[in-house]
């Protein structure tokens, strides 16, 4: 029997637009994750603020526990998972906003808050920032259809969506995977070095 399912889930269309979006800023995506320009605990609070709005029980649960590990407290994780930055750094505060409005605009942010997000942080910053929330809104799409699919072999499948849909959706996602271990490899063997302050990745990716 179908059930309504409160939560993003991928269909091919909207899981290859994810992917280009980052592939297109993969080499910004490398070089944040082997030479980071933001802090371990602002990468986490940037990567809940958009679990937040997507709901992926999967995600939640990791980046929680990597955000305890990276220094911030029980209650600072279980408020940015609520949606609140009260207690947040007054330094990731516009960050946390955008992250925010990125995954409720579906990827489609106001050019206004893109701007202001390059003023405030500069290029290197900003694209730590948005690398973190393209991977978020990929992974957790991802894991939520993961969630309808499971559910779905349990005799509750999801409204508007497919056994077929869904099973295309879990095996494509992985094509992602060599082409950033490959980017990652060139980079640590040859020591490619990757311009930062190159704008384009970031406009194409978002």
């Amino acid at each position: 029997m179908a059930r309504k399912f409160d939560k993003r889930i991928h269909d091919l269309k909207t899981q290859n637009e994810d992917m280009r979006k980052l592939f297109a800023h993969s080499n910004a995506f490398v070089e944040t994750i082997l030479n980071p320009a933001i802090s371990k605990a602002f990468a986490e609070s940037v990567s809940l603020a958009v679990i937040q709005v997507n709901g992926c029980k999967l995600c939640s649960y990791t980046h929680a526990k990597n955000a305890l590990k990276a220094g911030m407290t029980e209650d600072e994780v279980e408020l940015l998972l609520s949606g609140g930055f009260d207690n947040a750094p007054k330094e990731q505060l516009e960050a946390l906003l955008f992250a925010q409005h990125y995954a409720e605009t579906k990827g489609n942010p106001d050019p206004e808050t893109r701007q202001k997000l390059l003023e405030i942080y500069g290029e290197e910053k900003t694209k730590d920032i948005l690398s973190h929330i393209l991977i978020m809104m990929l992974s957790n799409l991802h894991g939520n259809t993961m969630e309808a699919f499971k559910l779905r072999l349990t005799g509750k499948g999801v409204e508007e969506s497919s056994f077929w849909q869904e099973f295309a959706v879990i095996i494509n996602f992985f094509k992602i995977m060599p082409v950033i271990l490959l980017k990652m490899l060139r980079y640590k063997l040859f020591k490619i070095e990757i311009d930062r302050n190159d704008t384009t990745s970031y406009q194409k990716a978002s």
